[in-house]
Protein backbone atom coordinates (compact mmCIF):
# COMPACT_ATOMS: atom_id res chain seq x y z
CA UNK A 1 0.00 0.00 0.00
CA UNK A 2 1.40 3.53 -1.32
CA UNK A 3 -0.91 6.14 -0.37
CA UNK A 4 -0.36 9.68 0.14
CA UNK A 5 -2.74 10.07 3.29
CA UNK A 6 -2.90 13.62 3.25
CA UNK A 7 -6.07 14.97 1.12
CA UNK A 8 -6.84 11.84 -0.25
CA UNK A 9 -10.65 11.67 -1.24
CA UNK A 10 -11.82 8.19 -1.52
CA UNK A 11 -15.16 8.04 -3.30
CA UNK A 12 -17.39 5.60 -5.00
CA UNK A 13 -16.34 5.79 -8.98
CA UNK A 14 -19.03 3.59 -10.41
CA UNK A 15 -21.05 6.82 -9.40
CA UNK A 16 -21.25 9.49 -12.14
CA UNK A 17 -21.70 12.25 -9.68
CA UNK A 18 -18.96 11.15 -7.29
CA UNK A 19 -16.60 11.01 -10.06
CA UNK A 20 -17.46 14.33 -11.21
CA UNK A 21 -17.03 15.76 -7.87
CA UNK A 22 -13.72 13.99 -6.92
CA UNK A 23 -12.13 15.15 -10.32
CA UNK A 24 -13.54 18.56 -9.92
CA UNK A 25 -11.89 18.51 -6.68
CA UNK A 26 -8.40 17.46 -8.04
CA UNK A 27 -9.09 20.56 -10.92
CA UNK A 28 -9.63 23.01 -8.61
CA UNK A 29 -6.55 21.55 -6.11
CA UNK A 30 -3.89 19.63 -7.35
CA UNK A 31 -2.93 18.86 -3.98
CA UNK A 32 -6.24 16.55 -3.62
CA UNK A 33 -5.87 12.41 -4.62
CA UNK A 34 -8.62 10.57 -5.43
CA UNK A 35 -8.61 6.88 -5.48
CA UNK A 36 -11.70 4.24 -6.24
CA UNK A 37 -13.53 2.53 -3.39
CA UNK A 38 -12.94 -0.42 -5.57
CA UNK A 39 -9.69 -0.32 -5.30
CA UNK A 40 -7.81 -3.22 -3.86
CA UNK A 41 -5.90 -1.53 -1.26
CA UNK A 42 -8.37 0.67 -0.03
CA UNK A 43 -10.51 -1.77 2.43
CA UNK A 44 -6.89 -2.58 4.21
CA UNK A 45 -6.46 1.61 4.26
CA UNK A 46 -10.04 2.57 5.61
CA UNK A 47 -9.13 -0.78 8.38
CA UNK A 48 -6.06 1.45 9.47
CA UNK A 49 -8.32 4.06 10.60
CA UNK A 50 -10.43 1.71 12.45
CA UNK A 51 -13.55 1.73 9.78
CA UNK A 52 -14.34 -2.26 9.17
CA UNK A 53 -17.04 -2.44 6.85
CA UNK A 54 -16.34 -0.10 3.89
CA UNK A 55 -20.21 1.61 2.86
CA UNK A 56 -19.65 2.51 -1.11
CA UNK A 57 -22.44 5.21 -0.59
CA UNK A 58 -19.78 7.15 1.31
CA UNK A 59 -17.52 9.70 0.49
CA UNK A 60 -14.23 9.34 2.83
CA UNK A 61 -11.53 12.21 3.54
CA UNK A 62 -8.07 11.23 4.59
CA UNK A 63 -6.25 14.18 5.57
CA UNK A 64 -3.02 13.35 7.60
CA UNK A 65 -3.81 11.27 10.88
CA UNK A 66 -7.49 11.74 10.12
CA UNK A 67 -10.46 10.27 8.51
CA UNK A 68 -13.94 12.01 7.86
CA UNK A 69 -16.74 10.37 6.93
CA UNK A 70 -20.11 11.68 4.66
CA UNK A 71 -21.06 15.07 4.90
CA UNK A 72 -17.93 16.19 7.47
CA UNK A 73 -15.92 14.77 4.69
CA UNK A 74 -17.72 16.56 2.37
CA UNK A 75 -17.00 20.06 4.47
CA UNK A 76 -13.36 18.84 5.35
CA UNK A 77 -12.88 18.71 1.38
CA UNK A 78 -14.36 22.03 0.67
CA UNK A 79 -12.23 23.54 3.27
CA UNK A 80 -9.46 23.01 0.50
CA UNK A 81 -11.06 24.14 -2.40
CA UNK A 82 -10.88 28.20 -3.13
CA UNK A 83 -12.89 31.43 -2.34
CA UNK A 84 -16.22 30.97 -3.36
CA UNK A 85 -16.29 27.29 -2.74
CA UNK A 86 -14.25 27.57 0.27
CA UNK A 87 -17.63 28.94 1.76
CA UNK A 88 -19.69 25.98 1.40
CA UNK A 89 -17.33 24.59 4.53
CA UNK A 90 -19.21 27.28 6.87
CA UNK A 91 -22.16 24.94 6.99
CA UNK A 92 -20.17 22.41 8.69
CA UNK A 93 -21.22 24.24 12.02
CA UNK A 94 -24.39 23.09 11.67
CA UNK A 95 -25.49 19.55 13.64
CA UNK A 96 -23.45 16.65 12.08
CA UNK A 97 -26.84 14.47 12.75
CA UNK A 98 -28.99 16.79 10.36
CA UNK A 99 -25.94 17.62 7.44
CA UNK A 100 -25.46 13.75 7.55
CA UNK A 101 -29.16 13.29 6.89
CA UNK A 102 -29.03 15.04 4.24
CA UNK A 103 -25.86 13.74 2.46
CA UNK A 104 -27.55 9.76 3.50
CA UNK A 105 -30.54 11.15 1.31
CA UNK A 106 -28.82 12.53 -1.60
CA UNK A 107 -26.64 9.16 -1.54
CA UNK A 108 -29.47 6.65 -1.63
CA UNK A 109 -31.39 8.64 -4.36
CA UNK A 110 -27.52 10.09 -6.28
CA UNK A 111 -28.15 7.75 -9.50
CA UNK A 112 -31.96 9.78 -9.80
CA UNK A 113 -29.60 13.21 -9.16
CA UNK A 114 -27.36 12.20 -12.25
CA UNK A 115 -29.81 14.29 -14.59
CA UNK A 116 -30.45 17.01 -12.75
CA UNK A 117 -27.79 18.07 -10.83
CA UNK A 118 -25.06 19.62 -13.24
CA UNK A 119 -21.30 19.85 -11.56
CA UNK A 120 -18.79 21.85 -13.41
CA UNK A 121 -16.79 19.76 -16.27
CA UNK A 122 -13.60 18.69 -15.62
CA UNK A 123 -10.11 18.08 -17.39
CA UNK A 124 -8.47 16.11 -15.10
CA UNK A 125 -8.64 12.36 -15.33
CA UNK A 126 -8.08 10.05 -13.14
Amino acid sequence: MNFNFKNLIIYDSNCHICTKFALWCVEKNKEIKVISIYQEDVKKLLNLYGIKVVNFQTIYYLNASKIFIRSKAIFKIFEHINYPWKIISFFQILPLKLTDYFYILFAKNRCGFNCIVKLPSSKTEL
